[in-house]
């Protein structure tokens, strides 16, 4: 309840007319409507005398807006501690952070949707009914980043439990893309709104692409999944035509490596070794990543940071890599005395 709501409910318990409060106040009426509107606020040096009208302290008519005010900073604490320790991996201090935030406020919307986040983000399995819990209140937010949000943790979390029925019905809440901004916004917002369309497609693609082609049924042969991420990584090259890729070096590298695989598959011993020393090259520059402000024309207004981009865990790029080739021994048995190789290795190792 802010101010302005206070002084209109005190005034009607008196029955006091907004003429009346104004005259006694030496003010105009619309300027008491204003501030019952919440358009205004009175003035520091009207409330003791509100006070006295109405019999209350000064704090009582601030003390709700005070409480709002301590809540709504703590809500923005809480939020950037937490996209700064999702931007490390940090999934155990993440939900101990959202759990705590619940017991002070369980039902603030902002606290469910990051804990509903934290939950799905390696707690899925164990907690299954609050995550549903939690994005069956979430759907009907206003907010659409929650509700999106509620939507694919339903999806996903259905899917995971096995129950595809479910799953699918939630995927059909989702509502078709439809860019209406690039309508309505001008100069500078409409150029960084189309430039973020083109720096988050790329990761778009990735994904889409990694679900096309990791299946086990997908219906692709070695060679067309070589090219399939190659044209993909190429697209990288055309968006970031200046190789100013940042953050998308983790992407570029997990393409190398999957192209290496492909590789082996083909019996192209030499493609599979140049692929690896590209993949350990992106990665170097992925696990150097600080911030970088775009060069390339298609993105050129952007600036990104480490802070910007999310991780599921503490693991770094390089190790969890180093860890798919040591499981894929068989695959890469042709070239594993390769000096190339375990030069590849031994430097994935010590990333």
């Amino acid at each position: 309840m802010s101010i302005g709501t206070t002084i209109k409910k005190l005034r009607r318990e008196r029955n006091i007319t907004q003429e009346q409060l104004a005259e006694y106040l030496g003010v105009s009426a619309n300027s008491v409507s204003q501030w019952e509107c919440d358009k205004t606020a009175p003035d520091i040096s009207h409330l003791p005398i509100l006070a006295g009208i109405f019999e209350v302290s000064a704090d009582i008519l601030l003390e709700i807006d005070i409480v709002k005010s301590k809540k709504q900073a703590e809500i923005k604490r809480f939020t950037e501690e937490n996209a700064l320790l999702h931007s490390k991996g940090k999934t155990d201090e993440r939900l101990k952070l959202c759990r705590e935030m619940q017991k002070k406020y369980p039902n603030d919307e902002t606290v469910m949707f990051y804990l509903m986040r934290a939950l799905q983000n390696g707690y899925a399995k164990e907690n299954f009914d609050e995550i549903i819990m939690l994005g069956e209140t979430l759907l009907s937010s206003q907010n659409a980043e929650y509700k999106l949000g509620a939507i694919r943790a339903l999806c996903f979390s259905w899917k995971e439990n096995g129950d595809e029925g479910n799953a699918l019905r939630y995927a059909k809440m989702l509502p078709e893309y439809d860019d209406l901004l690039v309508h309505i916004l001008k100069g500078e917002e409409l150029t960084e709104h189309c430039q973020k369309f083109f720096y988050n497609i790329c990761d778009k693609m990735y994904v889409e692409l990694s679900y096309l082609l990791d299946r086990k049924d997908a219906p692709y042969t070695a060679k067309e999944k070589y090219q399939m991420r190659k044209s993909l990584y190429n697209i990288f090259h055309i968006i970031f035509s200046d190789g100013d890729f940042g953050y998308w070096e983790d992407r570029l590298g997990r393409l190398c490596f999957f192209m290496a695989c492909d590789s082996m598959e083909l019996g192209e011993n030499e493609q599979a070794l140049v692929e690896l020393e590209k993949m350990l090259s992106h990665f170097e520059k992925a696990q150097s990543f600080d911030k970088i402000r775009h060069t390339s024309p298609l993105v050129n207004t952007l600036t990104v940071s480490k802070e910007d981009c999310k991780k599921h865990s503490e693991e770094t790029l390089a190790h969890q890599y180093y860890r798919y080739i040591n499981n894929k021994q068989n695959l890469f048995a042709a070239i594993s005395k390769d000096p190339r190789f375990v030069s590849v290795l031994e430097s994935l190792s010590k990333l």
